[in-house]
């Protein structure tokens, strides 16, 4: 029993230390049994063949970042991600309930001033036609019958006063006499004060009062108009809408979302020239050249469908940092464009790593 154990123990153990030999072999005659990806860097980014690459973006020749102006929930997305749009087509709606609340008001009170305001108007013209009042008209002949109807009563008046004195009327008649005498005076002093109203121009101030009525109405209709006007005006703020043709990305894409204010709600690039930009680790900044054609791979499209070319047209002189590395941003153009690309896909522009067409280093601060 024992000699088969010990015979079973040396076959297992000949087979590990074969398959460990055939591994070394394997390792010793540079046969790998991974599969590497064509843009697997060997250092960091670093090919091989002498090349490295660093990863970009596409983006449009020119951008325009769209924010909202009040915080609002999203009522309505009309154009989704990656779609093209038209100058001033309608990208995203805001819930503007509360305004349109408002403006309606508005609307209401505007109606309502507008008959105001014709009211007054058609007051300054009967104005106008009789600008004073009842009491005021035909004064001067109304003055006049007063102060005859002043004279007999004071005539009679004084009569009644003989014939009391001497006790032949009674003085129930006499105090008749006496009062209808008093109101006539009264009467003629009050028409006396009117006429000195009158003369001072009673007839014009009340024709310029009407017309003060209507200026004050027409101030309140168009202050009402004004508010609306302004109302709709930030209305408009609860749509973003396209300033340019291009490509569209939305940055909401759902429905009853609350964005506050200055969310960025839609980016919109101006696709009929497409640029990279791409982030160079400032070691291998020296072979990059402005002006020279690099290739393009995009993460986009499978190896069948690669032969993208951009040529750079532009290196920044800032650095970015990002951790322990340093970070030129480099600007590309693209000049051959096999499939589609879209904006805001991601890719890797590789260069070739050649001492003798290096750079001279970067003269940054």
């Amino acid at each position: 029993m024992k000699s088969w154990l010990t015979a079973l123990a040396v076959v297992i153990g000949f087979f590990v230390i074969g398959g460990v030999c055939f591994l070394l072999g394997m390792q010793n005659g540079n046969t790998s049994i991974l599969t590497i990806d064509r843009t697997q860097p060997r250092g960091r980014n670093e090919s091989a063949d002498g090349e490295f690459s660093f990863v970009g973006y596409v983006r449009g020749r020119s951008q325009y970042t769209l924010k909202n102006k009040y915080a609002a929930f999203v009522s309505k997305v009309r154009v989704y991600s990656y779609r093209r749009v038209k100058k001033g087509d309608v990208i995203i709606e805001y819930d503007d309930h509360t305004l349109r609340t408002s403006i309606d008001k508005i609307k209401h009170n505007i109606a309502e001033q507008e008959k105001v305001l014709e009211k007054k108007k058609l007051n300054l013209v009967v104005t106008k036609i009789d600008p004073l009042p009842s009491e005021f008209r035909n004064l001067v002949w109304k003055r006049k019958i007063a102060q005859e109807n002043l004279e007999r009563s004071a005539h009679e008046y004084q009569v009644y006063q003989r014939l009391h004195g001497s006790k032949i009327v009674t003085d129930l008649a006499y105090r008749e006499k006496k009062e209808a005498f008093k109101n006539s005076e009264a009467e003629v002093k009050k028409m006396d004060e009117d006429m000195k109203i009158l003369q001072k121009g009673l007839a014009d101030y009340n024709v310029k009062s009407a017309e003060i009525e209507v200026a004050e109405a027409e101030t309140k209709l168009k202050d009402l108009q004004e508010e609306l006007a302004l109302l709709k005006e930030e209305q408009k703020y609860y749509k973003i809408v396209s300033p340019i043709d291009g490509c569209c990305i939305t940055n909401s894409d759902t429905v009853g979302g609350y964005d506050a204010v200055g969310t960025s709600a839609a980016e919109i690039h101006r696709d009929d020239r497409k640029l990279l930009y791409a982030y160079c680790p400032e070691r291998y900044i020296k072979y990059v050249r402005e002006g020279v054609t690099y290739r393009f791979i995009s993460n986009q499209y499978p190896d069948d469908k690669q032969g993208f070319e951009m040529k750079c047209f532009e290196i920044k002189k800032a650095r970015y940092q990002y951790g322990d590395e340093s970070f030129f941003l480099v600007k590309c153009r693209l000049v051959k464009e096999p499939n589609p690309l879209r904006i805001g896909s991601i890719g890797s522009l590789v260069v070739e790593k050649h001492p003798e067409k290096a750079n001279p280093p970067q003269d940054v601060k």
